[in-house]
C-alpha cells in the first residue's frame, strides 16, 4: 500500500510542477520586473500544492473499504490543487500586468514629452501623427484658453478642447502651454483579457491533463499489482476476464490521448502559415493555396484507411503505428523547415500518411479485447482519450505559437510524437483477429437458435458487427438494430436501383454537407480570425470549445435522443440543420462571439450526430449488402475524400467575402438538409 501510494504522489507532484512550469513558460518572455513576483509566489504555491499531496497521499482516502484506489477522491484533490495554484497565479499576474501596462503609458507619455519638446514649432502638426501608437491615439498642445493649436489631428486644430480630455493625461508644456495625450484604455483592456483568456485556456486544458494523467497512473498500478496476485495466485483463482485484456487495450486511452495531444498541436495554424509561405503556383490564389497543406494531409490519410487492416492482420499493431508516429514526426519536423508552400504541402501529406496509420491502428485495437465487454469498452476508451487529446493539444499549441511562433510548435510536435512510440515500445504486440463469419456458417448455426433471445442474436452479430472500431453508442446501436436473420436475406437477396440511389442520396445530402462542414475549424476560422485581427489563440480557443461540447453534451444527448422514439431520418435532418445554423452564424456579424457560437454549434451537433449519421448509413440495405466491415471502410474513405475537398469549398466561398460566402454555404447546407427530407417522404410515399 506504502508503495502504490508513493507512486500516485510521485505522478501527482510531476502533474502539478508540469503545469507550472506551463504557467513560466507562458509569461517567461514578459520584463523580469513585471513577473518576478507573481513567478516567486507561482513557486510557493506550487510546493505547497506539493506538499498538500504528500499529505493526501501518505494519509488520505486513496483506498475504499475493500482496498481498491478511490480515482474520484485522487483526481478531485489534485484538481483541486491545480485550480487553486492558477486562479492565485491569475490574479496575480493580472494585478501585476495592469499596474506594469498603466507605468508604461506614462514612461511613453514623458518620453514623448520629451521628444515634443525639440521639434521646431513649424513642423509640429507634421511630426505628431508619426507617434501615434495603439495605446496613445491622438496628441494636442492647449494654449492657456484650452483651445488646441497643433494636434495629430489636422481637424481639431482652432476648436476647445473638452473638460475631460484636458483633465485626463494633460501636463504643462512649453511657452505657458500644455499638452494632451489621448490614451486608448481599450487596446489596455484587451491585452488584459488577453492574459486572462491564456490563463483560463491553461487552466481549462490542465484539468484535462490533470484526469489522464491520474489514470494513466491507476491504470499501471492496476495492471502491476494484477500481475503480482496472478504470479502468486493458484491457476484456479487467476484474473477473470475483464482483466486479461492484453496490454494495448489496456492502454488505449492513454496511447490516443498522447497521440492526438502531440498531433494537434498545430492544428490551429496550418492555413496561416501556408498563406504566408512563398507561393510559385502563381495560378492559385492565396486563400487556395492555403487549403492545399490540409487537403494534401487528408489524400494520404485515405491512402491508409485500406493498407492498415492488412498490416494489422500479418504483422500486428505495433508495426503500423509506430511506422505512423515516426512519418508524423518527420512530416512535422520537415514542416517546421519548410521555406515555400511545395514543401510544405509535401510534408503535410507525410504527416497524413503518418496519421492514417495511426489513426486506423487505434480503431481497430479496440477489437483487440476478447469479448464483445472488452471491445465496447475499447471504443469507450478510445473515444474519450482522442477528444481530451484533441482539446490539450489544438489549445496548448495556438498560445505556444502567438508566443514562439509556428516553427518553434512544429518542433515541439515532432518530439512529442517521437517520445509517444516510448511509452508503447515495451507493451505487447497482437494481430487483429479474424471474426468475421461467413454468412452460410451463420445461417446453420441459426438453424438450432432460439432468436427469443436476445443475448443469443448479439452473441452470433458480434462476429459480423465489430470489425471497424466506432464509438460505444455506435456499435450498441448497430447491434439493437440489425439482426441475423436480415444480414442473411440481404446477402442472398438482390438490390434494387432505388436501394442504390437512396444511399448515393444520403452521401451527397447529408455525409458530404457534414464532412465539408469540418472545415470550419481547421480552414475558415484560422483566415477569418486573421483577417479580423484575431490571432491563433483565438483559433485553438474555438477549437477547445468545439472539443469540449462533444466530450460532455455527447454522451447526454445520445441517451436522450436514443430513448424519445424519433427516427434516425428525423435526427439526421436535425443535425444537418444544426450544421447549417453554425456556419450561417458568423456570416450575419462580424466579430469572434458570433464564430466561436458558430464553432459551439458544430460541435454540438458533431456530438450526436456522428453516430447518427453512421447509424443511418449502416441501416440502408445497400450498404447492408456490402458488410459492416467493408460498409465501414467505405464509410471512412468517403468521409476523407469529402473532407479533402472541404477547404476548396471554403475557399470559393470566401472569394465573395468571408461573411457573405460562409453565409451562402449555411443557406447550401440547409437546402440540401430539406431536400433530403423532401425525397426521403416521397420515397416513403412510393413504397407505401
Amino acid at each position: 500500500m506504502n508503495k502504490i501510494r508513493a507512486y500516485l504522489f510521485a505522478g501527482s507532484a510531476f502533474t502539478i510542477i508540469l503545469v507550472a512550469v506551463f504557467l513560466w513558460v507562458l509569461n517567461f518572455n514578459e520584463p523580469s520586473e513585471y513577473t518576478s513576483v507573481p513567478f516567486s509566489i507561482l513557486i510557493v504555491l506550487t510546493a505547497i500544492a506539493v506538499l498538500a499531496m504528500a499529505i493526501f497521499c501518505a494519509k488520505g482516502p486513496v483506498f475504499n473499504i475493500e482496498g481498491q484506489l478511490e480515482a474520484a477522491n485522487i483526481n478531485a484533490m489534485l484538481i483541486t490543487v491545480l485550480v487553486i495554484i492558477q486562479v492565485a497565479f491569475f490574479f496575480e499576474i493580472l494585478s501585476v500586468r495592469n499596474q506594469m501596462i498603466n507605468y508604461q503609458t506614462y514612461t511613453e507619455i514623458r518620453n514623448n514629452i520629451t521628444r515634443i519638446e525639440k521639434i521646431s514649432e513649424n513642423e509640429l502638426d507634421r511630426s505628431l501623427p508619426h507617434i501615434l501608437n495603439d495605446t496613445i491615439t491622438d496628441i494636442m498642445i492647449l494654449d492657456e484658453d484650452m483651445n488646441v493649436v497643433h494636434s495629430s489631428d489636422a481637424s481639431l486644430i482652432g476648436t476647445k478642447a473638452t473638460y475631460d480630455v484636458y483633465d485626463e493625461h494633460t501636463y504643462p508644456f512649453s511657452k505657458g502651454r500644455s499638452i494632451s495625450f489621448i490614451v486608448n484604455y481599450d487596446h489596455n483592456i484587451s491585452v488584459i483579457k488577453s492574459i486572462a483568456l491564456n490563463l483560463i485556456t491553461v487552466l481549462i486544458t490542465s484539468v484535462f491533463f490533470s484526469v489522464e494523467m491520474v489514470l494513466l497512473i491507476l491504470q499501471i498500478i492496476k495492471r502491476n499489482m494484477q500481475k503480482s496476485f496472478d504470479q502468486g495466485a493458484p491457476s484456479e483463482v487467476k484474473a477473470d476476464d475483464s482483466d486479461g485484456m492484453i496490454s494495448s487495450l489496456y492502454y488505449i486511452r492513454q496511447i490516443s490521448f498522447l497521440f492526438y495531444f502531440a498531433s494537434r498541436l498545430s492544428s490551429a495554424f496550418i492555413p496561416t502559415m501556408a498563406k504566408e509561405l512563398i507561393n510559385p503556383i502563381s495560378f492559385i490564389s492565396a486563400n487556395a493555396a492555403a487549403g492545399l497543406p490540409q487537403s494534401a494531409e487528408t489524400l494520404l490519410t485515405c491512402s491508409a484507411i485500406f493498407i492498415t487492416t492488412i498490416i494489422l492482420e500479418k504483422k500486428g499493431w505495433k508495426l503500423p503505428f509506430i511506422s505512423g508516429l515516426i512519418l508524423v514526426a518527420l512530416g512535422t519536423f520537415l514542416s517546421a523547415i519548410s521555406g515555400n508552400l511545395v514543401m510544405f504541402i509535401l510534408s503535410r501529406a507525410v504527416v497524413g500518411l503518418g496519421y492514417g496509420l495511426c489513426w486506423m491502428t487505434l480503431r481497430n485495437l479496440s477489437l483487440f479485447g476478447k469479448d464483445s465487454k472488452q471491445q465496447l469498452l475499447g471504443f469507450a476508451l478510445l473515444n474519450a482519450g482522442i477528444y481530451a487529446g484533441m482539446n490539450c493539444g489544438s489549445a496548448l499549441g495556438a498560445i505556444l505559437a502567438d508566443i514562439f511562433g509556428y516553427r518553434i510548435v512544429f518542433y515541439i510536435s515532432a518530439v512529442l510524437t517521437i517520445t509517444t512510440s516510448l511509452f508503447i515500445i515495451k507493451l505487447e504486440n497482437a494481430v487483429l483477429p479474424h471474426k468475421e463469419a461467413d454468412i452460410n456458417d451463420v445461417s446453420k448455426e441459426l438453424e438450432a437458435k432460439d432468436f427469443s433471445d436476445s443475448a443469443e442474436i448479439i452473441a452470433n452479430e458480434e462476429a459480423i458487427t465489430t470489425k471497424e472500431a466506432i464509438s460505444t453508442k455506435e456499435a450498441i446501436s448497430i447491434k439493437e438494430k440489425i439482426s441475423i436473420k436480415e444480414k442473411i436475406s440481404i446477402k442472398e437477396g438482390s438490390l434494387g436501383f432505388s436501394d442504390k440511389l437512396q444511399a448515393i442520396i444520403f452521401v451527397i445530402l447529408m455525409i458530404a454537407p457534414a464532412s465539408i462542414a469540418a472545415s470550419y475549424l481547421s480552414y475558415y476560422l484560422p483566415l477569418y480570425f486573421q483577417s479580423i485581427g484575431g490571432s491563433t489563440t483565438d483559433v485553438g480557443r474555438a477549437q477547445l470549445i468545439y472539443g469540449m461540447i462533444i466530450v460532455y453534451a455527447g454522451p447526454l444527448l445520445s441517451v436522450l435522443l436514443a430513448g424519445n422514439g424519433r427516427s434516425l431520418k428525423k435526427i439526421n435532418v436535425v443535425y444537418s440543420v444544426m450544421i447549417a445554423i453554425s456556419l450561417f452564424l458568423p456570416g450575419i456579424g462580424s466579430g469572434f462571439i458570433l464564430a466561436f457560437a458558430g464553432a459551439g454549434l458544430l460541435g454540438l451537433a458533431d456530438s450526436f450526430g456522428f453516430g447518427v449519421q453512421n447509424n443511418y448509413y449502416l441501416d440502408l440495405p445497400a450498404i447492408k449488402k456490402l458488410g459492416a466491415s467493408k460498409s465501414l471502410s467505405v464509410l471512412s474513405f468517403t468521409k476523407k475524400m469529402l473532407e479533402m475537398i472541404g477547404p476548396f469549398v471554403f475557399a470559393f466561398a470566401i472569394v465573395i467575402g468571408y461573411q457573405a460566402g460562409i453565409r451562402v454555404l449555411g443557406i447550401i447546407f440547409l437546402c440540401a438538409a430539406i431536400m433530403f427530407m423532401i425525397i426521403g417522404n416521397v420515397s416513403s410515399a412510393n413504397r407505401r
